[in-house]
């Protein structure tokens, strides 16, 4: 929207299923604020696990949980060569709902991410800026991050894919709660066209 010139660089806020969200524009990214954040309970992995083709020998120690600034997404905390071995199954991400299954391993601050949003018919994402968000409201939740103040991470995402992608995300945490969750990033056009509508000059 900023290329085609409809939006200008500054202060918007986008209205959307989770409420209205701030965005701040600028010429090298576009940062988005989250909603206000959820996290569910611990939850038996064995379902997640089958619908992106992973066991439990996968899970690299924190429990799944749903979480949310808005839609939600289920992560799935794996070791780092489990990633290239996923194996979606489109079916069963549709069954769990929401908005589908992230699965990650961190190293230091960068999280290396695999996005299969089934809930939303996507087979597999290359960068996800709502499962950025939602993956500090899980990494706090469950004492990966600090329980209170600022923290960052970065997002890397769509390398399986052939469509590397790298979104920088901050929240604040107040006693393991997040209290604002915000990602950064930028587009970049891999194609474009033109439609001729018959008929006309």
């Amino acid at each position: 929207m900023r290329r085609l010139g409809r939006i200008d660089d500054g202060d918007l806020v986008q209205e959307c299923g989770a409420g209205l969200l701030p965005l701040s524009v600028a010429a090298d990214a576009i940062t988005l604020t989250g909603g206000v954040a959820s996290l569910s309970e611990p939850l038996e992995a064995d379902q997640f696990l089958s619908a992106v083709g992973l066991e439990a020998a996968d899970l690299a120690g924190s429990a799944v949980r749903w979480a949310g600034c808005g839609l939600e997404f289920a992560f799935l905390h794996v070791h780092e060569s489990s990633l290239t071995r996923c194996a979606p199954d489109l079916a069963q991400l549709a069954r769990l709902g929401n908005g589908g299954v992230s699965v990650f391993a961190p190293d230091g601050d960068r999280m290396h991410v695999r996005v299969f949003a089934g809930g939303v018919g996507v087979p597999e994402d290359p960068a996800t800026g709502s499962a950025a968000l939602r993956l500090g409201v899980f990494l706090a939740g469950s004492g990966l991050l600090p329980a209170d103040g600022a923290a960052s991470y970065v997002v890397e995402q769509g390398i399986e894919m052939g469509r590397p992608s790298r979104l920088e995300c901050a929240i604040a945490v107040e006693g393991g709660n997040v209290t604002s969750a915000k990602v950064s990033g930028a587009v970049v056009p891999i194609a474009e066209g033109r439609i001729t509508v018959p008929g006309g000059d």
